[in-house]
Parts: structure tokens; sequence; C-alpha cells
């Protein structure tokens, strides 16, 4: 019904803009609006035989002589039609004409075969814009749909490596007989219900997010008794949004790869929330041989692109056995 209404309108406005435009020498009101009719009728009609016929069939078949064809001979015959109607009611004066009328009967053909040309020409450059805008309005979908599979894939693969890490913290707690497995099972529960029930969102609370990072630092900590482990967090983090699961890989990455035979080995995590930025550093001794490239960091390279765009900014060095994760990102309020 709207599609309906949409045309009516356009032709509506087309036949008054017609009928002033082209018509302002006629002086009788009535006489205007007849050759306007006259006019606006034809010009539909080759504009529709078109867009709704001609055009599809060109898409379907991909024949442009076939459509340069059947359009000719639409104009030709809509022409010669029009004229000869036209000839009817002015040579009889079915319709009175209060003003000189001096064409031919070959100007008036002409001047017919002229207005079924500019249909013909509306329904083609009509029709493959339409077309065109609708192409690209199912791409964008179809881009937004990927985009948002991907996404999911990509934090759904996290979690197999969240769970080996928490896991094997656990273990060593247990075989070690330190700290209280309680605590730890009560912190690994409350991390796997971030991941079930926060995770699955496109925006977390940023204290969630800190809060899950803070709990995997201290499981981690457990099985580690020669590294210095650093975190701090500046800054207000109450109503503050973030893409969740994003900070975590590159802490993980941090203890995954932690240097063990050098005199002084540490991890050091600091994170600045201010006026809705996001800054969060994460270095840590490592020993070059030891490095190595996961999913991880690829993942999470390619979901601050597709959720970020240009409000984000990853840096990563390795150097003087340091490797050093600097990101800063404009948060959600």
């Amino acid at each position: 019904m709207r599609k309906v209404l949409v045309h009516a309108g356009f032709w509506l406005v087309f036949f008054l803009m017609w009928d002033r435009l082209l018509y302002f020498y006629v002086n009788n009101e009535w006489n205007r609006l007849y050759f306007s009719a006259l006019d606006t009728g034809l010009i539909m009609l080759a504009f529709y035989a078109l867009y709704a016929y001609l055009m599809p069939e060109y898409f379907r078949r991909k024949s442009l002589g076939r459509l340069i064809i059947l359009s000719v001979l639409l104009v030709l015959v809509l022409a010669g039609l029009a004229a000869w109607i036209m000839g009817l009611l002015l040579q009889n004066m079915i319709v009175p004409i209060h003003f000189d009328f001096s064409w031919t009967y070959k100007d008036m053909q002409y001047n017919r075969l002229f207005m079924a040309f500019l249909g013909v020409l509306a329904g083609i450059f009509v029709k493959l814009a339409l077309d065109r805008f609708e192409l690209r309005r199912s791409l964008a979908t179809l881009e937004k749909e990927r985009s948002a599979a991907e996404l999911t894939y990509l934090k759904a693969q996290l979690n197999p490596h969240f769970l080996f890490n928490s896991l094997n913290s656990l273990y060593s707690q247990l075989e070690l007989g330190t700290g209280d497995p309680k605590h730890t099972l009560s912190a690994l529960a409350d991390m796997l219900r971030y991941q079930l029930y926060d995770s699955g969102q496109d925006w977390t609370p940023l204290n969630k997010e800190l809060a899950y990072v803070a709990d995997y630092i201290a499981l981690q900590k457990l099985r580690l008794d020669n590294c210095a482990v650093t975190y701090v967090v500046a800054g207000d983090k109450e109503k503050q949004e973030i893409a969740p699961l994003l900070l975590i890989t590159f802490v993980e990455n941090a203890f995954k790869h932690v240097s063990d035979n050098l005199t002084e080995n540490f991890i050091d995590i600091h994170v600045r929330i201010s006026e809705g930025k996001l800054d969060f550093n994460c270095r840590n001794s490592y020993e070059a041989s030891a490095t190595g490239k996961g999913i991880g960091l690829d993942n999470v390279r390619k979901r601050l692109s597709m959720i970020y765009g240009e409000r984000q900014q990853l840096r990563i060095k390795e150097e003087n056995n340091i490797y050093e994760v600097e990101l800063s990102l404009c948060l959600k309020s």
C-alpha cells in the first residue's frame, strides 16, 4: 500500500509540474489540464512497461539486444497510438481548443515519440537505480549478519582456552595443597557465570569485565611462585560499557609466555579510565625462544576492528625481553 501511495504521489506532482512548466502559454486552464493529462498518461504507460516488464525480463535473460528492440517497438506503438487518438480528439473537436493550434499531424507524431521515449528512459533508469539500492541494502544486511556470526565464533573460541588455563590453575592448587580450593571454585564459578550470561551480549558493564580479569589473575597467581604480578585499575569504572572478553586475551597471553628462567619475572597490568576512554597496558618478561602466536591475538584484533573501528588503537612491542601491549579505546556510556 505504501508503495502505491508513493507512486501515486509522484505522478500527481509530475502532472502538476508538467502542466505549469510545459503548457504555461495556454491560457485556458482546462486545455492545459487536457494536454498535460495526455502527456503524463503516455509517459506513465511507457514507464511502467519498462519498469514492470521489460527491465525484469532483461535481468532474467541478460539480453541487451532484446531490450533495445522491445523498447524501440514500445516507443513506436505507444507514440503512434497516442498521436492517432489525439488527432481524432482534435480534428473532431471533441475537446474544445481555445488557442490557435498550428501543429501538423507529423508534428504531433514527433511530439508523442518524444514523450514515449522519455517514459522509456525513465523506466530504465528508475528500475536500475532501485535494483542497485536494493542490492546494496541486501549486501549490507548480509555483511551485518556475517559480522555478527564471525563475532560469535571469535568469542566462542576464547572459552576452551580460558577453561583449560583455569582448570590447570585449580589442579595446581589441589596438587600443592595451597590456598582455599572453595574460594578458587567460587571464583571459577563467577567467571563461568560471566561467560555464560554476560559475554553473549554486545556490551557488558566495564566493572564486570575488570572483575573477570581480576578473578583470572587471582587463579593464575596460585601456580606462579617466581613471578611478580601487579594489577592496578584507576579511574571511574562505573556506568561504562565495553565489548566483552576483549582484555582477557592479552592477560592470558602474558601468563602463557611469561619467562620462567629470568632472574626477575614479572607481569604488570595497568588500566586507566578517564573521560570515557580506557587505556590498557600489559607488560611481561619473556624469553624470545618461548614466544609464539596463537589464535587469541588474531581474534581480538578482528573483534576490535569490527566493533570499534577507528575508535581504538592497539600497539604491541617486543624488545629487551619485555612483551608490551597498549590498547586505547572509547568506552560506551
